[in-house]
């Protein structure tokens, strides 16, 4: 009689169990977007909260949490409840953060659901450029250390440091260019094109239009290697014979400790959104690449992120 009762009792609380996993979702979902709303980040993060909500089911809301160069949205990720009802964007800047003493934050701080876009950085200069290519570039920062001007985004930004990462990748210091800091790669494009600087360390895609009005050229990409959206851009580190490459990149995250059947259900949901073609119509549009990247390839990545700008931080 007792071991019936524990048989049904065990029974009834692995149905219900099933049960409860099978519910999710069973409300609405949050994307919090540590950036500002209009940006690329926001944009894609408002195109998988819709395909989300087709896949789901559900109500899927973006909400921004600005400030502190990202660190308060990403730290409202980090302290949301692993439920898989709050979700977030993180940003490459989760492999820099703690390497400048920004925040306390790292990408182990994060369940990883997908990687979503890729935005490799590059090197712009004026179309009237002395400079025919990166290495003349490099020869010229060499001969005459501290006299040339650069720019692409704020100081210690992605951009900043795609600099620092080719000089020290050339053997130089990092005082051999004066980074002029500017309110993004908007900014810096315009006071290239006004000779102000001599060069600029930002994406393809943020030069893209003034690169198609004959305004600027590249010089090179920092991607690993030839970009299909580019392929006409030299690859900065076959081109130098360096290791160097970097881009900014985001992750459609979870907080940590994320239930794996919650994380699987994502991942599903993910692969159909990305199936429907529409998140990769609108990066190419803006000049960058999506690239989808899940599980153990997706950890190993956001690691080899967090290595690179440790090793790049440390030496500073």
């Amino acid at each position: 009689m007792k071991n019936s009762f524990v048989k049904t009792l065990v029974a009834t609380s692995v149905l219900f169990s099933a049960g409860v996993l099978a519910a999710y979702p069973e409300k609405p979902i949050t994307i919090i977007v540590p950036w500002g709303a209009g940006g690329n980040t926001d944009t894609i993060a408002r195109l998988v909260a819709k395909g989300l909500q087709e896949e789901l089911k559900v109500n899927v809301n973006v909400v921004n949490r600005t400030g502190g160069s990202g660190v308060v949205g990403h730290t409202a990720i980090k302290q949301a409840k692993p439920d898989g009802y709050t979700l977030g964007v993180a940003t490459a800047e989760i492999a820099i953060m703690r390497h400048q003493k920004m925040a306390d934050l790292s990408y182990k701080d994060y369940t990883p659901i997908v990687r979503l876009a890729v935005v490799p950085g590059g090197v712009q200069v004026a179309k009237d450029s002395p400079y025919q290519d990166i290495n003349a570039l490099l020869a010229a920062v060499k001969a005459n250390p501290g006299k040339l001007k650069a720019s692409g985004s704020g100081l210690n930004s992605i951009w900043h440091l795609n600099l620092l990462g080719m000089l020290k990748s050339a053997g130089l210091p990092e005082d051999a260019v004066k980074f002029v800091p500017s309110q993004g790669a908007s900014a810096a494009l315009q006071e290239l094109v006004s000779s102000g600087i001599d060069f600029v360390t930002s994406s393809p895609g943020e030069a893209k239009s003034m690169t198609d009005a004959g305004m600027l050229k590249h010089l090179a990409i920092t991607s690993e290697q030839k970009d299909g959206l580019y392929p006409d851009i030299p690859v900065y580190k076959e081109a130098t014979g360096t290791d160097w490459a970097v881009g900014g990149w985001n992750v459609l995250s979870a907080p940590q400790n994320l239930p794996d059947d919650v994380k699987e259900k994502l991942i599903k949901a993910m692969e159909k959104v990305y199936a429907s073609g529409e998140l990769q119509e609108f990066a190419h549009k803006q000049g960058f690449d999506v690239s989808a990247l899940y599980g153990a390839d997706l950890e190993k990545f956001m690691a080899g992120e967090d290595a690179k700008f440790e090793k790049l931080l440390s030496t500073k």
